[in-house]
């Protein structure tokens, strides 16, 4: 299972184009707590598969809750995610140590985000010589946005405000490095962070705090005036929030998670603390069924208000839960606290896959995948 998690995140790391991250801090959250968001999109539209699984990397210190592709969250609080940006000139990264690679070492081994910051100042420090990238990490008390090269690495703390990162290098000491421009690329990177930065900034300004529905509305994006350069375009796989919260956010912490496009998937909270996965999350029939929505009813304006109706009922359901679970966590009962969360979300899961099965048929779309599998990239 562990070599077949790394060498999926090996081919995925060669196909990954254009992904859009983001860090609210908690004073511009809604929540009150720090959110990390990321939407994965995928070079020319590819299908991936996408599922939510345990990741427990061999002599790792900690479990981790993964959601495919390249996000990471571990039982200590420690979230991790990133967006691929281009080479740069400072020499070849190791071949064998890939963005999977690195990701499972930090998030399997540190609890917080200085320990992962000293451990990626190591990699590039002790000659191991990590692929170009960019990684956003949170806590719950911290969060930062980091770009690292084979031999550089700069990083900003979050602390206020907000901050977003596309698909090319934004910090000064690093862009520099640059080693091949595609001018076309680099201008749809920066099309999509200035218009995710106006939309966040706007959100801010008109309420004061940016809200869980306006990330997600923010995830299903897009503007005509810039085909192809915005968020999110028709390649986009999956996305998730992390809601992490101050104190012990591995157990309080939780993922809103979108297993599939997010045009066509409704939004599922997911429990940091959860023991069991929902079998079709797991094995990533929730998301070849919405690649069947995606394929069939592209265009099909009845969709979306269904699977929007759902989400902000379960984000409902699940924060009157939660404050009910979290009256048994502060008396103590951990376990107590873990177990109704845990009915809850296969009990929404049920739901969201009934809604999606539901949408299907009525339009008398077969429910079996007719295409080829999409790809794992897990």
């Amino acid at each position: 299972m562990l070599k077949l998690f790394f060498s999926l995140l090996a081919v995925a790391s060669i196909s990954a184009f254009a992904c859009t991250s983001w860090i609210i801090s908690p004073e511009a959250s809604e929540t009150g707590t720090y959110i990390m968001h990321k939407t994965r999109d995928w070079g020319g539209g590819k299908e991936v598969g996408v599922r939510l699984f345990h990741h427990q990397r061999e002599g790792g210190k900690y479990k981790a809750l993964a959601f495919s592709p390249y996000m990471l969250f571990n039982e200590k609080g420690l979230g991790m995610i990133d967006t691929y940006v281009p080479p740069t000139r400072d020499g070849e990264h190791d071949k064998t140590f890939y963005i999977g690679t690195l990701m499972s070492m930090v998030v399997c081994n540190c609890a917080t985000v200085q320990e992962a910051l000293a451990m990626l100042e190591g990699f590039v420090k002790d000659g191991k010589r990590p692929v170009s990238e960019h990684y956003s990490l949170c806590d719950g008390k911290e969060a930062a946005v980091v770009e690292i090269t084979p031999q550089h690495i700069a990083y900003r703390i979050t602390k206020h405000g907000f901050s977003v990162h596309t698909n090319h290098h934004i910090y000064p000491e690093i862009a520099y490095l640059i080693k091949n421009t595609k001018i076309n690329s680099g201008v749809a990177s920066a099309t999509r962070l200035h218009i995710t930065q106006n939309i966040l900034a706007e959100h801010l300004k008109e309420k004061g705090k940016i809200s869980l529905v306006d990330t997600l509305a923010l995830s299903r994006f897009a503007d005509p005036e810039y085909k192809g350069m915005c968020p999110f375009r028709n390649g986009t796989v999956c996305a998730s929030d992390f809601i992490a919260p101050a104190e012990q956010a591995g157990i309080l912490g939780t993922l809103l998670i979108c297993p599939g496009p997010t045009k066509y998937a409704p939004s599922i909270p997911i429990p940091l603390s959860i023991s069991k996965i929902p079998a079709v999350l797991e094995n990533g029939d929730f998301g070849k069924l919405v690649y069947q929505i995606k394929r069939n009813l592209p265009e099909d304006a009845s969709v979306q208000p269904r699977l929007i109706a759902l989400e902000q009922g379960f984000w409902k359901e699940y924060n009157e839960t939660y404050a009910a679970a979290k009256k048994k966590f502060d008396a103590g009962d951990v376990d107590g606290f873990k177990a109704m969360l845990q009915g809850l979300v296969e009990k929404q899961t049920e739901q969201a896959y009934e809604l999606v099965k539901t949408i299907l048929t009525e339009k008398n779309i077969p429910l079996q995948n007719p295409n080829p599998e999409p790809k794992p990239a897990d």
